[in-house]
């Protein structure tokens, strides 16, 4: 998948300006920027959320995973019944043991959920809709470090078993290195550094990619 030439402006504000990104199939792209680089917006624009110019080519279905997974999950529906409703019901117990969850939570409601449960479920619903491209926009930043660390594992593992494609946006530097294959850095809504993690977090070619490494400590896996 291809992102082209993309922008989005609200008003006479410009969030994402004229950014090209390749998103390569089964590979994890980490998109990393503080917050209001413009990373959210891309990702919203992606998914076909805001309004915006330039073009995303090659996209199959996407599904989006939000930052705050009670916001996201109706807390009047079970975990069954919120999975239920991408995949069918016949599905919902292979999601939730896709996402590293027991059977036995599928009648439960988010409010009787852990928060990495809850972002658990998120991601078992957004897999139910068979995605070609799963954007995930700082799906781990609410959380506490120990859950955090899990479910960024559990990423991991989605790609290596499922060869998930993943736009996973993070305004920490450390945690998109930790879990993507090609890194890329947004700053003041414009793309100013892209290519393979190591490369990137190794050998930063742009200044302000030296300052996030800087600026946050490292996830250690």
């Amino acid at each position: 998948m291809i992102i082209r030439n993309l922008s989005v402006r609200y008003g006479r504000f410009t969030a994402v300006d004229d950014v090209t990104l390749e998103i390569p199939d089964g590979r994890i792209v980490g998109l990393v920027g503080e917050s209001g680089s413009g990373k959210s917006s891309l990702a919203r624009a992606v998914c076909g959320l805001v309004p915006h110019t330039g073009t995303v080519e090659g996209a199959r279905r996407t599904q989006m995973v939000f930052q705050d997974p009670y916001a996201s999950l109706n807390p009047r529906m079970t975990v069954a019944r919120t999975i239920a409703e991408g995949a069918g019901p016949g599905e919902v117990e292979r999601l939730l043991g896709l996402v590293r969850l027991p059977a036995e939570l599928a009648g439960r409601y988010p409010r009787e959920l852990s928060g990495g449960q809850r972002q658990r479920v998120a991601i078992a619903r957004a897999l139910g809709g068979d995605p070609g491209l799963l954007v995930a926009d700082e799906i781990t930043s609410a959380l506490d470090v120990s859950v955090q660390a899990a479910v960024l594992n559990l990423i991991r593992g989605l790609r290596d078993e499922l060869g998930l494609t993943m736009l996973f946006i993070s305004h920490n530097l450390a945690v998109v290195r930790y879990v993507a294959d090609v890194v890329a850095v947004m700053h003041r809504g414009r793309l100013v550094e892209a290519g393979p993690a190591e490369q990137v977090v190794g050998e930063p070619a742009h200044e302000y990619t030296r300052a996030l490494l800087a600026a946050v400590p490292r996830l250690r896996g």
